[in-house]
């Protein structure tokens, strides 16, 4: 549903002509910009309820549309990628070696010498994000998941949740692009991201798919209401 997040990439594409000029001395330059625009667009950052780092966190946006929307590749910039995506590119190094079979606790103090919550989720982020702008499947997500479950039980909360906010995100693109249009088919939706997910205990409530439908995705919230609401699966003829 690379469609719903088109604002999102234009903005970073905008970005990229600008870090290409040599716009940005540090990172934080660039964090602030990307708000700026943002909030020019009146556009949120993809997340849930919590707005900490939000825009940092959105980087990773930039990111991937520049490497792999735009084909800016590292090799060729190396300057501008560690001024301004070292983070990102640390992330990446430990996404492909963790997908590779790495023990993910070996690769996050290889790449970071360290292992915390913050870092492993970073890491994460970089796979959801890639995945919602349609430069990587699901498959690879679950994947990551599954290694990091079995290797950090301490976080099996955090990844509960995880799974029920992706979850809930998934469903308002869905209902955003129109491809659930009543309580019935959304429920669908949900059981079955929940059992592909593993996550058939995390099921989101609906107020978390409202809250990523209105204030994320910018869809208005009486449209998402009805759509929450109409349990007679008739009304998608209307």
């Amino acid at each position: 549903m690379q469609s719903l997040h088109r604002k999102r990439i234009e903005i970073a594409i905008k970005l990229w002509s600008k870090i290409l000029q040599g716009t940005y001395s540090s990172r934080s330059e660039l964090v602030k910009d990307l708000e700026s625009e943002y909030k020019r667009a009146k556009l949120e950052p993809i997340r849930g309820k919590s707005r900490r780092n939000a825009y940092d966190k959105e980087l990773t946006v930039v990111y991937l549309v520049g490497r792999y929307g735009l084909g800016l590749e590292p090799r060729e910039y190396p300057k501008v990628y560690r001024r301004l995506f070292e983070l990102e590119l640390k992330c990446e190094e430990a996404l492909g070696r963790i997908l590779g079979g790495e023990d993910p606790n070996t690769v996050m103090r290889d790449v970071f010498d360290r292992v915390t919550e913050d870092l492993v989720f970073r890491v994460i982020r970089l796979a959801y994000v890639s995945v919602l702008l349609e430069f990587s499947s699901e498959n690879g997500l679950i994947k990551l998941l599954s290694a990091f479950e079995k290797a950090m039980p301490s976080l099996h909360d955090r990844f509960r949740r995880f799974k029920k906010f992706f979850v809930a995100f998934r469903i308002a693109e869905a209902i955003v692009a129109r491809e659930v249009r009543n309580r019935l088919e959304k429920e669908a939706l949900k059981h079955a991201l929940c059992l592909k997910f593993g996550a058939e205990k995390s099921a989101p409530p609906d107020e978390e798919i409202r809250l990523i439908a209105t204030e994320v995705l910018g869809m208005p919230e009486y449209i998402v209401n009805d759509v929450l609401k109409a349990r007679n699966i008739e009304l998608t003829l209307g």
